[in-house]
């Protein structure tokens, strides 16, 4: 495009082939501030979508740089286009291309010291070749729409996002319901239309009766399109395609059906069961419509989940097993409790505490008496659940730092959720390059080159979280010379590292150690 003339590809090359739909401007580069604007809002993939911006509000800090960078990944963001290098920042810092490299998350550079450059020139052609590009549903349309979904996290793949993505892509709302016409997955478009596509979908039930295959609304802006499609059981369910202002052509719609088809048989076995397996897979996919659904007629109150747990189970022949152990455990503490598989993971949901338990001891209470501690690969607790959003998060942060959990905990099968989080931020800061690493290994400098007070300092903060007889009995070592160790750590390091308040920059240093020399 003559808008990109002289811009260069500095990073995500084996990503170029990648589709985007939508263009954004980031005005706010402040990760923190922008993560709460995105989220007070509605939590969506960005999968398709491409940012511009000049990082001004950020131009200082090479930190917030690779803050903002890693949260424009992991919202799933095709890539940013960076303006006026040279006059805001005076370069692009290694840290941030490392980091964006190591994602596969394409960063192009606009030409350098030119401060002619203009933000809509950009826009008006990438946004031309988008809107030219969504009139046209070619014969490949099934394979791409599925190769889109196949870049957001395993966890993340779900009916409801496909029909996200088909949603903007036609600028239509696009609706699933079972036989009796009750709604099992809605998508706005735009996501705060107040169109009522309850009243749309009765009115068009006589003419799907007589085989009508699409209609206009009494509402005359409307356009109705309808498809029936099958589950793998062999049980119907209704495609609505509900478009403002015009009808969408008969191939896209035939296109259209076929993607939420092929979707349905990846991943909605049995999409209208009314079950609690159903409902917990309907809250990790954030499938809010079919979420609410199932929570009334399971006559669950999902608004007073407070408490979750994730138990991973290296054996499904012992998860049977395990879940009538968890629910006869909890029993006694909650009114409440959703105990659902999915994968390797129980998932467990957990409201209406009797006030005479306290939540943390419950959850160490069983990991301390469970005779399947053996089949358990790691347990995560996480108090004070606002809402299924802060429960879908926490299962997608835990599913984000996976197996490298047990490069940083060694000898540890039960973490809190403040601890994920903080691995997260390791993690992270881990990839950041080796300017960041050196900053974080300067916090322990003093004792790397020695064994032995490394290995004490990671074992008492890391596997014995700052307890002198647990670290004792990991070390073989009397309670005592754990104690004049750490003393002597303390001073070496500048932190009193007996003190929550002091040893934060220590532990998250220590975690970085291990992450890099495991």
């Amino acid at each position: 495009m003559p808008s990109f003339r002289g811009a260069k590809v500095l990073t995500g090359l084996n990503s170029l082939h990648r589709t985007v739909s939508s263009l954004s401007v980031l005005e706010v580069s402040n990760a923190d501030f922008s993560s709460k604007i995105v989220r007070s809002v509605q939590e969506e993939w960005y999968a398709e979508e491409i940012v511009i911006s000049s990082l001004y509000s950020i131009k200082d800090s090479v930190d917030k740089q690779c803050e903002a960078i890693q949260y424009l990944i992991n919202l799933g963001e095709v890539g940013l286009i960076l303006y006026y290098v040279g006059i805001i920042i005076p370069k692009v810092p290694e840290e941030v291309l490392q980091l964006a490299e190591s994602q596969n998350f394409i960063i192009i550079c606009m030409p350098e010291n030119d401060s002619s450059l203009r933000y809509n020139e950009v826009i008006y052609e990438v946004m031309e070749a988008i809107v030219l590009d969504n009139q046209t549903i070619n014969d490949n349309f099934v394979n791409e729409s599925l190769e889109k979904v196949s870049y957001l996290p395993e966890h993340s793949r779900s009916v409801e996002i496909m029909l996200k993505l088909l949603a903007d892509r036609l600028k239509a709302n696009i609706v699933l319901t079972n036989t009796k016409l009750e709604i099992v997955n809605q998508v706005m478009w735009p996501r705060n239309s107040t169109l009522d596509v309850v009243k749309i979908i009765q009115e068009h039930a006589p003419q799907m009766a007589n085989g009508s295959a699409g209609a206009m609304s009494s509402d005359i802006s409307c356009f109705v399109d309808h498809k029936v499609l099958r589950q793998k059981n062999g049980e119907a369910l209704n495609l609505f395609l509900i478009k403002e202002n015009s009808k969408l052509p008969g191939k896209t719609i035939d296109k259209i059906s076929e993607v939420v088809q092929v979707a349905i048989n990846l991943w909605g076995d049995k999409h209208n069961e009314v079950s609690e397996y159903a409902l917990v897979k309907a809250i990790i996919n954030d499938e809010s419509e079919k979420m609410r659904r199932l929570a009334h007629l399971l006559h669950i109150d999902v608004a007073s989940i407070q408490m979750m747990w994730l138990v991973y189970i290296q054996d499904l022949s012992e998860e049977k097993r395990i879940k009538e152990e968890l629910s006869e455990h909890l029993s006694k503490s909650y009114k409440t409790a959703v105990i659902q598989t999915i994968d390797h993971c129980i998932i467990v949901l957990l409201g209406n505490c009797s006030y005479k338990y306290n939540e943390v001891e419950v959850a160490e209470e069983y990991i301390d008496t469970t005779s399947f501690l053996p089949s358990i690969s790691e347990m995560v607790y996480a108090p004070r659940m606002r809402n299924t959003t802060d429960v879908r998060r926490m299962y997608q942060l835990v599913n984000q730092v996976g197996k490298k959990v047990h490069l940083i905990y060694q000898e540890r099968k039960m973490f809190a959720a403040a601890e994920i989080r903080s691995m997260k931020r390791a993690i992270d800061l881990s990839v950041q390059g080796e300017e960041v690493i050196e900053e974080w290994m300067a916090v322990i400098a003093p004792i790397l080159d020695d064994p032995e007070s490394v290995r004490t300092l990671t074992i008492f903060l890391l596997d014995a979280k700052g307890n002198f007889d647990v670290c004792a009995k990991l070390l073989f070592v009397h309670k005592n010379t754990v104690k004049y160790r750490i003393k002597k750590i303390s001073e070496l390091l500048g932190y009193d590292i007996t003190m929550n308040s002091e040893f934060y920059d220590v532990y998250l240093a220590c975690m970085i150690y291990r992450l890099i020399h495991n």
